[in-house]
């Protein structure tokens, strides 16, 4: 499964002794320590602790229940929260603040599927659910949500759906609104057909208020069809979920391009700055090398940036901008199968020039995610396997990437719900949306126009749902609008002379529509949304 492929890579050599350098008794923090923990994500919250999102893991590494985790801005632990009972076997992928001070989460059920459904919940500012959604697709299948966003109107979620390697079906986003109900979907990592098995690792809104996704695929070297070579991908596309662009970094400098991008940043001039490995197998010597990618507006390569050369395997996770502009990047590399491994923080310009950085610790496993906060501090979370177990740790690095000292002035936590948090469960009770049929069904998005042939009174009844099919030269791009506001009706007789036209909304009653008057002849009926013809139907006036 993805959940314990993504596990042994971030432990990316095989084996490893944990050493804790002597100056860390106050960094690095650790929770739960008689439990199994996996840390994913990592916020601050409104109140300058920070709220970690993870799983409760067995030891073979599959998840028992999603944790939450909320510290003070000394990392120090106050409350945790799991998510859903033993047999759910659920797990947070990310999560993120909302405009309330609640929260939202993501991750995979096995609630439904015992090998995982995308769940998205909504949290209140006591940690409690207001809304949860589990979304089924196909039994069998590891589909689960990898990043949620809140954005004007409701949410923003990445799912990648667990097909085998290769399949050009696995790319989401799901837009919700402010109530989780699903507005649309749409399917990405399709636009060039030498393209296969596109996924995305993380998805960031762009300061121009677009999507990007960062991810991986395969694609062939250029002018041939096989073999195809993983390859970074980044993905951008419109707050509509129109695609701008999709690239495949698969040539730079007249050389091919192999690799992963994990995470992405933009700055206010739109180029793209996306932290992964860069792979060399023919290289000397070969090997993977921690690398920071640049890509322009227009999702063209620009540079790339290699920053410990000679590495044999190696990853960066993340990467955040600091106060200054500079950029904040982090992960871990071996130099060989015997060599346990280096896990450090750099402080890096945009042309990758390192400005500082700190060896923090040798071990094989990398930090999952990273923030920069409001003090300009980075705070680090990883998982840490020893003793037959894994452990959720925390790291805090001041601006000069030093152990941040201790804070001393009081602060308050949670004052935002009226009673003490408590560490408890929160159920979960979601509603399950399935996904496939829409797409699939061909009635989805039909008018339904009767009689036919009318005399009178023609009946239109619009549909629940909109489905919209785009043709663009390598496929057909199908997005389904399960929630909607208006659209418009409008019909044409045979000459192209529109005689009706008129706003409809979705759920609205049928239509009665008086035509006795109209010549004998054919006429089209047209159901047009966002400009674009939804659906249309002939009629006979008799």
């Amino acid at each position: 499964m993805n959940n314990v492929k993504r596990i042994l890579f971030l432990s990316f050599l095989l084996s490893s002794f944990l050493s804790i350098p002597i100056y860390a008794q106050i960094w690095p923090k650790v929770y739960l320590q008689n439990y199994g923990t996996l840390p994913w994500s990592v916020i601050e919250h409104y109140d300058k602790g920070y709220l970690i999102g993870g799983w409760n893991i067995a030891s073979d590494g599959y998840p028992i229940n999603g944790l939450l985790i909320k510290t003070n801005i000394n990392g120090d632990f106050i409350w945790n929260k799991t998510i859903g009972n033993i047999n759910d076997k659920s797990g947070i992928y990310d999560i993120n603040n909302t405009a309330d001070g609640g929260s939202i989460i993501a991750g995979l059920t096995m609630k439904y599927d015992s090998w995982g459904d995308p769940f998205i919940m909504k949290l209140n500012p006591c940690g409690e659910s207001e809304w949860c959604r589990i979304y089924t697709v196909v039994q069998d299948r590891f589909d689960h949500t990898t990043a949620i966003r809140q954005v004007p109107g409701g949410y923003i979620a990445c799912v990648i759906l667990g097909y085998e390697l290769t399949s050009n079906n696995k790319l989401w986003l799901y837009r919700l609104d402010n109530n989780g109900d699903l507005i649309w979907q749409q399917l990405y990592g399709q636009k060039d057909t030498a393209m296969r098995g596109a996924e995305g690792e993380d998805m960031t809104v762009t300061p121009d208020n677009k999507y990007l996704i960062s991810g991986w695929c395969y694609y062939p070297d250029s002018g041939i069809v096989w073999p195809k070579s993983l390859r970074p991908l980044l993905v951008k596309v419109d707050s509509a979920g129109s695609l701008d662009w999709e690239i495949p970094w698969d040539e730079i400098h007249d050389s091919s391009f192999r690799g992963e991008a994990y995470r992405s940043i933009a700055d206010n001039n739109h180029i793209i700055y996306s932290c992964g490995r860069h792979i060399e197998s023919s290289a000397t010597p070969p090997g993977d090398r921690p690398t920071m990618m640049k890509t322009s507006p227009g999702g063209n390569e620009i540079s790339y940036h290699d920053l410990v050369p000679d590495s044999w395997q190696a990853v960066f996770f993340n990467l955040n901008w600091f106060q200054d502009s500079t950029i904040e990047i982090d992960g871990g590399w071996s130099y060989s199968y015997a060599d346990p491994g280096q896990l450090a923080v750099f402080k890096i310009d945009r042309n990758g020039n390192i400005l500082d950085s700190v060896n923090i610790m040798e071990t094989p496993y990398c930090f999952s995610d990273a923030i920069v906060d409001h003090d300009n501090k980075v705070f680090l979370v990883q998982p840490l396997y020893s003793y037959n177990q894994w452990r959720s740790y925390s790291w805090k690095l001041n601006s000069d990437l030093e152990l941040d000292s201790l804070y001393t002035r009081p602060m308050v936590y949670d004052s935002l719900c009226p009673h003490p948090i408590v560490s408890d469960t929160i159920p979960l009770d979601c509603e399950v949306v399935g996904l496939d049929e829409p797409l699939k069904n061909p009635e989805t998005g039909q008018l339904k126009v009767y009689p036919n042939p009318v005399g009178d009174i023609l009946h239109i009844e619009i549909p629940p749902m909109i489905k919209t099919v785009t043709p663009i030269p390598s496929y057909d791009v199908t997005t389904v609008y399960h929630r909607w506001d208006k659209a418009t009706l409008e019909i044409y007789d045979l000459f192209g002379k529109k005689l009706y036209s008129s706003t409809v909304r979705q759920n609205q009653p049928p239509i009665g529509l008086d035509v006795s008057a109209w010549n004998t002849g054919m006429y089209l009926v047209r159901l047009v949304y966002n400009g674009q013809t939804a659906d249309s139907k002939k009629v006979v006036k008799k």
